[in-house]
């Protein structure tokens, strides 16, 4: 062999042996012990390889966490968290452990954000009487199929000492379990993440009512009051109860389905299928249906708009509490006042807004003296404590501290049974001071906006007209000349081709071809939104009859997005032109 063949094995040697040192490779077989620990980035994977247990860092927040994820599936999905309160150090992931320790624990052993000393930062948590074994030291960590995380005895492989689905975190896939543990006491919960970049606790939560409420009868199959579990087609539900446990758990009809069922942190528990021809998750079903029906989504104050994107938004008068939270989809901090409020001793420095079109909260106090809507007024404003008030059928109420549930209703979505009612929020009479002179400048701006479309309107009618005489002129001329050359040719329309724009615009916007419309000079840097709303008002300002034309203020509001436009016909004006052309 020569100087060179030894010098080449040599580099291809020592490069295999530093790629082989370096973290972020996957272990060997499917289990952690004390003898083979999991150290650094490095991964162990469930026999078939479905599953992957190692550390992650969500949305490159720079904290790691102990979690298991689907091995095929690209978009790394995340089914449970360890150390979900105590994150890892991104400078001291290199020397992380996951291991069993001599007590036969299995732990997460590193660096937090907060010291410089290793430390054990999760924990299988045994008590001494469970984990007593032959050797604890022993004990192994295997990850199956199903995605359970389990704890074998060392000294009995058929013993369960810990498994990941008796400790869900926002989570279930098919065979693991929502119930309680008899023996412990313990119930298997869901818990939503924080935000998108924190695994910790947030404000849902998912469990068996320890009050007894039920979602229905057991009917053998589901849970008879879950519409979604009922026609579920995906996997068959199974309710189990022993000495030891209740559980209820699902079993896949089709084994090659992934799916999952996840408590998100908009407090909606929601049902995933991994496509594989598009790679992607298709969402199949959510309860609540409808998000604003979470309970306190949008915090104190917040107003939950199922039209909107994000669905919470804070009333006049208010902003959020947490904005960076608020960008993460978490509104949980709800909305603070801009200004605080000024009540005196008679209350008379504050003021109410009237917020129409609200489905209001449940959690109101009554108050019996107040007979008409200004007694209601005035009962809120002589106690500073009262945040907000009702009057309606007679009736009034009011709210005290931070109002939650706050929920618009629009006319045409019904409310799914809901009656909308106003509500009177609040504020400072500094604050409404400031919003009155705001409103004073948009009326200004309002009104040269409405006076614009109408003299638009205008020119168009004018335009209108002038196109048609020109146009019955045209043709009669050309009747004239074909009679006076007693030609055999017919009369020729010959500028059929390039049809008048009013007419040819009215008709794309009725057949909902509306960015046909735009100015190609524009290069499709337009909302399509807008201009089909300017365009479907622009037909309603051209209607044959006066009393179908919009009037101002129905223009503004139009214009504005406050009102929907309906689709307008084709006015009778234009139809006859186009037969004239």
């Amino acid at each position: 062999m020569s100087l060179t063949s030894v010098a080449t094995a040599l580099v291809v040697v020592l490069a295999c042996s530093i790629t082989a040192g370096l973290p972020g490779a996957v272990a060997s077989g499917d289990t952690v012990s004390a003898r083979r620990p999991l150290r650094g980035i490095d991964t162990v994977v469930s026999a078939q390889g479905k599953f992957e247990l190692g550390l992650f860092s969500p949305g490159g927040s720079g904290r790691f966490y102990l979690g298991i994820w689907y091995k095929n599936v690209p978009v790394q999905t995340v089914i449970w968290v360890g150390n979900r309160v105590n994150p890892l150090s991104g400078s001291g992931v290199a020397s992380t452990e996951l291991r069993v320790s001599s007590d036969g624990n299995l732990e997460l052993v590193g660096l937090s954000p907060s010291s410089a000393t290793p430390g054990v930062l999760w924990s299988s948590n045994l008590s001494s009487s469970s984990s007593v074994s032959s050797s604890p030291g022993s004990n192994v960590a295997v990850m199956r199929d199903n995605g359970n995380l389990v704890l074998l005895d060392g000294g009995n492989s058929s013993n369960v000492l810990w498994q990941s689905f008796d400790h869900p975190t926002d989570t279930l896939v098919p065979e693991a379990w929502l119930g309680e543990d008899k023996l412990t006491g313990e119930y298997q919960t869901l818990t939503s993440w924080r935000n998108a970049e924190d695994p910790a606790p947030g404000m849902f939560t998912n469990t068996v009512d320890r009050n007894g409420s039920s979602d229905g009868v057991w009917t053998g199959r589901v849970f008879a009051n879950l519409p979604e579990a009922v026609n579920n087609v995906l996997f068959n539900q199974t309710y189990v109860e022993t000495p030891a446990y209740r559980r209820v758990t699902s079993v896949l009809y089709d084994n090659a389905t992934v799916t999952r069922m996840v408590l998100d942190l908009t407090g909606q528990t929601k049902q995933f299928i991994w496509v594989p021809g598009s790679q992607s998750w298709q969402f199949f079903w959510a309860a609540p249906t409808v998000q604003c029906d979470v309970y306190a989504l949008c915090g104190a104050f917040g107003v939950c708009n199922q039209r909107s994107q994000p669905p919470c938004q804070c009333p006049p008068g208010f902003a959020p509490a947490a904005d960076r939270d608020w960008g993460l989809s978490d509104w949980s901090a709800g909305c603070h006042r801009s200004l605080p409020l000024q009540c005196g001793g008679n209350g008379s420095t504050d003021a109410f807004l009237e917020l129409p079109g609200m489905k209001l909260p449940d959690d109101s106090l009554s108050v019996a003296g107040a007979q008409s809507k200004a007694e209601c007024e005035l009962a809120c404003l002589n106690n500073c404590s009262c945040q907000a008030y009702t009057f309606s059928g007679g009736g009034c109420a009011v709210w005290h501290d931070g109002i939650r549930n706050l929920q618009q209703l629009f006319p045409d979505a019904g409310g799914g049974g809901s009656s909308s009612s106003s509500l009177y929020l609040r504020l400072s009479e500094s604050e409404l001071q400031q919003r009155m002179r705001g409103a004073k400048g948009k009326n200004r701006r309002r009104l040269w906006l409405a006076l614009g479309i109408v003299l638009a309107c205008i020119a168009a009618l004018v335009v209108a007209a002038v196109a048609a005489w020109i146009l019955v002129s045209r043709r009669r001329r050309r009747a004239e000349m074909a009679n006076q050359k007693s030609s055999s040719l017919a009369v020729d329309g010959g500028d059929r081709e390039s049809t008048f724009f009013p007419v040819w615009a009215a008709v794309r916007v009725a057949e909902g071809d509306t960015a046909a419309v735009a100015d190609a000079r524009l290069r499709g840097d337009v909302s399509e939104d807008e201009l089909e709303r300017a365009c479907r008002v622009a037909c309603w300002c051209i209607q044959d009859q006066e009393a179908h034309r919009p009037a101002m203020a129905q223009v503004v509001q139009a214009l504005e997005g406050v009102v929907d436009v309906d689709m307008p016909p084709v006015p009778r004006a234009l139809q006859h032109l186009a037969t004239l052309t």
